[in-house]
């Protein structure tokens, strides 16, 4: 009964979420001001060139604001179903938009059958303490494993990467500590893959289940083509921003075509063509 009045007067931008936002905020900044001026004074210290620090200062700062857009975007994406305040403080601190949004489309799905049909029937306290502790919980393991294993893993990772496959890779061969980053990588990639054409080949009439399909691809592209500037003719500041940048720029064609098939009353496209596209993919 207690509980049951508590939960009575829930909503998802309650003032009460923005307290512990702007808790959870404050923690960051001043966790990143002590580590910046601990960091100064050990330069200081140190007797270490200053110009170059205030050079890697600036550098930073730079590459935090591209992908703080492409943060703002994911909470954005996840305000209507999760308010303001949660998806805030959620990618403030850790996380991705497609991390955020799987694992909240699966605890809906566990729930209600979808997040759009949880919303539809209304989403109670419970089923937003849920969602919410599924988010947290699933992507916490990764701090974890590296505070408990860090220590332990840092010189056998540090041997790894000393080692390569085919007599070294001057010879030909590839590093290992690359290789299992690579392998990870491109698995990551492909689960991705994998999401964006189940979306797809679920609901292949209507346009919106060709959006995450079309912003992986293009990301795709635009990798390779930041990859060939910064090899080919040597752009190297552009091997900081490759990243960001192909997000940003996926999302803002998805965010265009959304915006057209909205104005020009195209929800759906012909049954024929879907399958047609699926089959040449296939």
């Amino acid at each position: 009964m207690f509980v049951n009045a508590i939960c009575a007067g829930f909503h998802l931008d309650d003032p009460i979420m923005y307290v512990l936002y702007g808790i959870v905020l404050a923690f960051i900044i001043a966790l990143a001001v002590f580590y910046l001026v601990t960091a100064i004074l050990r330069a200081k210290k140190l007797g270490m060139d200053m110009v170059k620090v205030k050079k890697v200062i600036t550098s930073s700062v730079s590459f935090t604001i591209l992908p703080a857009i492409g943060i703002a975007l994911g909470i954005v994406t996840l305000v209507g179903s999760l308010g303001v305040a949660f998806p805030a403080i959620r990618l403030s601190v850790i996380g991705s938009l497609q991390y955020e949004t799987q694992m909240a489309d699966g605890a809906a799905t566990a729930i209600a059958g979808s997040l759009a049909d949880l919303m539809a029937v209304g989403m109670t306290a419970q089923d937003m303490v849920t969602i919410a502790t599924v988010m947290t919980i699933a992507i916490m393991s990764g701090p974890i494993m590296v505070l408990i294993f860090y220590r332990r893993l840092q010189s056998k990772v540090g041997v790894l990467l000393t080692k390569s496959t085919g007599g070294g890779v001057k010879k030909g061969g590839v590093n290992l500590g690359e290789l299992v980053f690579q392998i990870t990588f491109i698995g990551m990639t492909i689960g991705y893959l994998a999401m964006s054409i189940t979306s797809w080949s679920g609901n292949a009439g209507y346009i919106d289940a060709y959006y995450n399909f079309i912003a992986l691809i293009i990301a795709m592209i635009l990798m390779y083509v930041f990859d060939l500037l910064i090899t080919k003719l040597n752009i190297k500041w552009l091997d900081s921003f490759a990243t960001p940048l192909s997000m940003i720029i996926a999302m803002a064609v998805v965010a265009v075509i959304s915006y057209c098939a909205t104005k020009y009353n195209v929800p759906t496209i012909p049954k024929e063509a879907a399958v047609s596209a699926l089959a040449a993919l296939m």
